[in-house]
């Protein structure tokens, strides 16, 4: 007998049907319940999620996300979808554009107030089931610019009250002009069980509504916040239970407040971030020992105006050495510590300093297991003291002076180091098996 396709889809476990099947389309979700009575009764409540991607057969306006267009989505569909699933506990929505002018505007609803939206949410029934709410590609269908000028705000834009008291997944992703982003306030007003929170392109989200919107109602369940491109500059956190915190492309931020306080965070990344204050000069003077003691993974990646760094440093002397046939001098330690002695915990295991196109010394001591240093093309001066990193990659980086003391390390690449001073360049690493040192 010749197994089709089709007979090996239907020969799933029930269990797992409805997690494949999810990730189709709505309008292939429909389609493909006309089939037989089996897949009719598909219950698509226990799914990890069921998509309402946009269809390319509506000749409505496109959108660009993240370098890939869409048709944007429209009432009409918003509706049908909750209506035909009342049972679904996630929920992906991806092109939704919002209007600020009335309820709904173009064909079939192309464009919906947040009100509009917010409504249709409470009013399905998946609303008490709800788990995870994914809204991708958010946009507007105007530009509406930060400051309202003479006019004032259109009626439609305060915030809406909606329960969605089972919601624990909220990720809001798109390019929010509207200043008062009333969407993003009606769904963090939803629930109060939220543990994961992604909020992307929210430029106007500042230090203030973290505080108040995220922290101060979230502060007892919250465990993984994204804020990427937001307007966070120095924002205070308090959180016993945070685990991971990323502050990506934030243009405007510089340093967590000292005030901040997160035992159990795990994860920073704040790559793509200034890190400078107004005066041009790096600003991390509290220690993020104090902040984060648990920290295991620091991601400051692109950060393209960081110079100097240092972390633990074991190196206290500044004596100047020659190096090179230039006689240029070096010195063995930063001249600015932008990471101080009790800046990071002992934890710390994982480092991302890649694209740092401008960093041209740095000093790192701590039980590393990782570190990326990639396109560091300033890089001269480099010390590292990590007992259990095995792997170090410094190819075609320009170095002059390096100091490492890794006892663990077996493998050192220094591929296309033409500029390294080999007479005054230290490497105490007792376990190395192979160094590349290929021009």
């Amino acid at each position: 007998m010749t197994t089709t396709p089709f007979s090996l889809l239907l020969s799933l476990p029930d269990e797992h049907l409805p997690n494949v099947l999810s990730y189709l389309s709505l309008k292939d979700v429909l389609r493909m319940r006309l089939v037989c009575a089996q897949l009719r009764e598909i219950n698509f409540e226990s799914t990890h999620h069921l998509w309402m991607d946009v269809d390319s057969e509506e000749e409505e306006e496109s959108t660009s996300f993240n370098g890939r267009d869409s048709t944007s989505m429209s009432a009409r569909r918003m509706r049908h979808m909750l209506a035909t699933f009342p049972k679904l506990r996630s929920l992906r929505l991806f092109g939704l554009r919002l209007t600020y002018q009335a309820l709904i505007q173009g064909r079939n609803g192309t464009a919906a107030n947040p009100r509009y939206v917010c409504n249709l949410l409470q009013e399905a029934e998946c609303a008490q089931h709800l788990e995870c709410l994914e809204l991708l590609a958010v946009s507007s269908s105007h530009t509406v610019s930060g400051e309202w000028g003479a006019s004032a705000p259109p009626s439609y834009s305060i915030h809406t009250d909606i329960q969605l008291e089972q919601l624990r997944k909220l990720t809001v992703e798109g390019y929010f002009t509207h200043r008062e982003h009333p969407l993003v306030q009606s769904l963090l007003r939803a629930s109060h069980q939220i543990t994961h929170l992604n909020i992307t392109g929210c430029i106007h989200f500042n230090d203030y509504d973290l505080e108040e919107a995220i922290m101060k109602p979230l502060i007892g369940t919250l465990t993984h916040l994204n804020l990427t491109e937001s307007r966070m500059q120095h924002p205070i956190i308090h959180s016993k239970i945070l685990e991971t915190l990323i502050l990506r492309r934030c243009a405007g931020f510089y340093a967590l407040d000292p005030e901040s306080f997160c035992p159990s965070l795990d994860v920073l990344d704040i790559s793509s971030c200034p890190l400078f204050n107004g005066e041009g000069m790096l600003d991390v003077e509290s220690g993020l020992a104090n902040i984060c003691p648990r920290l295991r993974t620091l991601n400051m990646s692109n950060c393209k105006e960081l110079a100097f760094i240092r972390i633990k440093t074991p190196i206290s002397t500044k004596a100047e050495i020659n190096v090179g046939d230039s006689g240029q001098k070096v010195s063995a330690t930063p001249p600015l510590d932008i990471l101080s002695d009790s800046m990071v915990s002992s934890r710390l295991e994982d480092i991302d300093l890649s694209k740092c196109v401008n960093l041209s010394n740095a000093s790192i001591s701590c039980p590393l297991k990782r570190i990326n240093l990639r396109e560091c093309f300033q890089l001269k001066v480099l010390s590292i003291s990590a007992p259990d990193l095995e792997v170090l990659d410094l190819s075609c980086l320009p170095l002059m002076l390096i100091s490492l003391y890794c006892r663990s390390l077996v493998h050192l690449n220094l591929a296309k180091c033409r500029e390294l001073d080999s007479k005054h360049s230290i490497i105490k690493c007792e376990s190395l098996k192979s160094v590349d040192v290929r021009e």
